[in-house]
């Protein structure tokens, strides 16, 4: 193993989500038994090329998205914000809201490596323009969202 190099075991990761009231920046509320999570950060590449020449010259960048996917397990149905907030719905109606606000949201998660170091990744103004809940025979539900963030901080 490379000198200082650590890895980190998924099952003590820990994440955190909250809609995102401006100014909030930390989400407080952590997601219990959390199945899954992939973070993809990616942005748009556009090559550049110069007259005369087949060979590029340079490539830039545009429109930086944070793509974030969440699996989780154990919520409580009547008072948890998913999927309540996600479309605006109220706990006594339980419907979708007739609003065209977006809720946003803000994610963070905490990844402890075997050393005790940890690395902690912020993503702001998450949106999930739709989320599932799966079951199947024998087997827990698990509620699935996907979503769109627009900046991501590692510290």
């Amino acid at each position: 193993m490379a000198s200082g190099a650590t890895i980190a075991f998924a099952n003590r990761a820990k994440l955190y989500l909250d809609a995102s009231p401006a100014g909030a920046t930390t989400p407080t509320t952590e997601l219990t038994i959390c199945k899954d999570v992939e973070i993809t950060v990616s942005a748009e590449h556009v090559p550049l090329y110069g007259w005369g020449s087949i060979i590029r010259q340079g490539v830039a960048k545009h429109s930086l998205k944070v793509a974030i996917k969440i699996g989780y397990m154990k919520w409580n149905p009547g008072t948890t914000a998913f999927p309540v907030t996600i479309f605006g719905a109220t706990c006594t109606s339980g419907g979708a809201g007739d609003t065209n606000v977006v809720t946003q949201f803000a994610l963070k998660g905490v990844f402890t490596f075997e050393d005790g170091q940890t690395l902690t990744a912020t993503i702001q103004n998450i949106f999930f323009p739709d989320f599932s809940i799966k079951g199947s025979e024998g087997q827990w539900i698990k509620m699935d969202l996907s979503g769109e963030g627009s900046t991501i901080v590692f510290s």
